[in-house]
């Protein structure tokens, strides 16, 4: 079981004002009764995919990655993808370069358009989410990380693995 924050299950259909499960700290301001007032639940597929998308790349690629990628992920079973089972999308790898913007200019980039979501994967030197403030002349201690930045239907997910607390994940939605 991950240690990162975890998404609350859309089987049921909730208010913009009903608390989502949470089992981290991260979330703990929903659980206090905090409002939730103009969120939206609708996110729920991407953050799946992701946390799906994320999870198969730790489990046979991990940290071994060098440049960035490009991946087209097709939805078969969207249940199937909290539940963590591996046949509830297909991946398909389009393209690799350098950085991000060398994989984007290539002539196999333009596939990702055919897919239900795009996913660019890196491993890259972050600092830590619970990284204390430097001080003048300091820098914040930087550890490496997989950083996987989904596109769904114009929403946009991001998840972060550190290499070194591989069980801590770290999910952003960027719309």
């Amino acid at each position: 079981m991950a240690k990162g924050p975890v998404v609350g299950k859309s089987t049921t259909s909730r208010t913009p004002t009903d608390p989502i499960p949470c089992e981290r700290a991260v979330c703990r301001f929903v659980a206090q009764g905090v409002s939730r007032q103009g969120v939206s639940d609708a996110a729920d597929l991407p953050v799946l995919l992701v946390r799906w998308f994320e999870g198969r790349l730790h489990e046979s690629v991990g940290f071994c990655l060098r440049g960035c990628r490009l991946y087209g992920l097709e939805v078969i079973d969207p249940q199937g993808l909290e539940a963590g089972d591996p046949m509830a999308a297909r991946v398909s790898f389009l393209a690799e370069a350098d950085d991000r913007q060398a994989v984007v200019l290539q002539p196999a980039a333009r596939e990702a358009r055919a897919f239900d979501a795009a996913a660019m994967v890196t491993v890259e030197w972050r600092s830590g989410v619970t990284a204390p403030l430097a001080r003048p002349g300091e820098f914040a201690p930087r550890r490496r990380a997989r950083v996987v930045d989904l596109l769904y239907d114009d929403v946009a997910v991001t998840a972060i693995r550190f290499e070194n607390d591989a069980d801590f994940i770290v999910l952003a939605s960027a719309s």
